[in-house]
C-alpha cells in the first residue's frame, strides 16, 4: 500500500553528528522553488540554484540537532509563521554539513526515497541516514 506524507510528517537527516528535520513543502512552495530563475550574462533565463537551495531550507528545515551556538547552548531555529527567517537560513548556510543536507533535501522533495544518493555519481551518501517520522513523533 502506498503512503503519503501530511504537511506535518517529518523526516530526520542525520549528517555527521547533526540531525536536520524537514518537513514536506506545500504545493505552492515547490512551484515558487520551480520558478528560480535569473537572466544570465547573455541575457538567457536560467536556473537560480543558489536561491532554489535558500528557499528549500527556508521553507523545509523544520528543526535542529545537534548544533550548539557560540555560548555553547543548544542553537534553536528561528521559524516565523511556519518558515524560516531570512537570518536563520543564513546561519544553517554556515554549517558545513549543509551540502549533504541539501542534496538529501533534494531527494526528499516528491517522496521518501529508500537510500539518498549522490546526485553526481548516483552512489549512496556516505555518513548520511535517513528516518522518517509522523507527527506524533515529530521534533518542531
Amino acid at each position: 500500500m502506498s503512503k503519503i506524507m501530511r504537511l506535518t510528517d517529518r523526516v530526520k537527516v542525520k549528517v555527521g553528528e547533526i540531525t536536520f528535520i524537514l518537513g514536506p513543502l506545500t504545493q505552492m512552495q515547490k512551484i515558487e522553488l520551480s520558478e528560480c530563475t535569473k537572466i544570465d550574462t547573455n541575457g538567457e533565463s536560467v536556473y537560480d540554484l543558489t536561491r532554489a537551495q535558500t528557499l528549500l531550507v527556508k521553507y523545509g528545515l523544520k528543526g535542529i540537532e545537534g548544533v550548539t551556538d557560540a555560548d555553547d547552548e543548544p542553537y534553536r531555529l528561528d521559524i516565523q509563521n511556519g518558515v524560516l527567517t531570512d537570518d536563520c537560513v543564513s546561519e544553517v548556510f554556515t554549517l558545513e554539513e549543509k551540502n549533504l543536507y541539501i542534496q538529501s533535501a533534494w531527494q526528499c522533495l516528491n517522496s521518501i526515497p529508500d537510500k539518498l544518493t549522490d546526485p553526481v555519481n548516483g552512489k549512496k551518501l556516505k555518513g548520511v541516514a535517513l528516518e522518517r517520522v509522523g507527527k506524533k513523533k515529530a521534533v518542531e
